[in-house]
């Protein structure tokens, strides 16, 4: 059996409440550099595989993994970045708490299929993303594999791990009730 750790990202500058531009390129601030240190000495053991999202804030905060274990194989999946519902040019400039009332309104609709706009993604392609990642877990033959990733690509992550037989519409309807993950936190998961 297969062991995965899903590891969120250090504290980016977008989560300490500043001002964001590109959604891809937010750095992590100083305690997400310090949270990455604390990562990379907390696993215990080589892992096989270390694969991150092509997100800045999760390269950032595997850099110091793979400087600990550079025999691991690396990889940038693009599969497995955050979860992108609000349109990003719509974005630039704005810190969460402004953001916060159109992601309320997001999640009050409902809708796996509505797009926000340009350069944004429905639920059910974030699904899809996700069954396409456990997939490709579940064929690849390292025994231990870390991926750095996102707290909603995660919280999703995990729903559909664990009810296989839910529809995009069942996991979106659970998504708010499913556990925070906090920045730099570690879920083991078995395949």
């Amino acid at each position: 059996m297969k062991k995965i750790w899903l590891i969120r990202h250090g504290e980016s500058i977008a989560n300490a409440g500043e001002p964001t531009q590109d959604h891809a390129a937010i750095p992590l601030s100083e305690k997400g550099l310090q949270q990455a240190q604390e990562l990379a000495l907390a696993i215990p053991s080589a892992p096989d595989l270390i694969v991150t999202s092509p997100f800045l804030r999760a390269q950032q905060t595997a850099m110091p993994t793979i400087g600990r274990f550079p025999q691991a194989h690396t990889g940038i999946w693009d599969f497995i970045h955050e979860f992108v519902y609000l349109a990003p040019a719509t974005c630039v400039g704005t810190t969460f708490a402004q953001r916060r009332p159109r992601v309320i309104a997001y999640w009050r609709k409902l809708d796996p299929d509505y797009v926000d706009g340009e350069g944004a993604e429905s639920y059910r392609q974030l699904m899809e993303r996700i069954q396409t990642t456990i997939s490709l877990l579940q064929r690849r033959p390292e025994q231990f594999i870390l991926l750095f990733t996102h707290a909603q690509f995660i919280r999703n992550f995990l729903l559909a791990y664990e009810h296989p037989q839910w529809t995009a519409e069942q996991c979106m309807a659970s998504f708010r009730r499913s556990e925070p993950v906090r920045n730099g936190q570690i879920i083991e998961i078995f395949m």
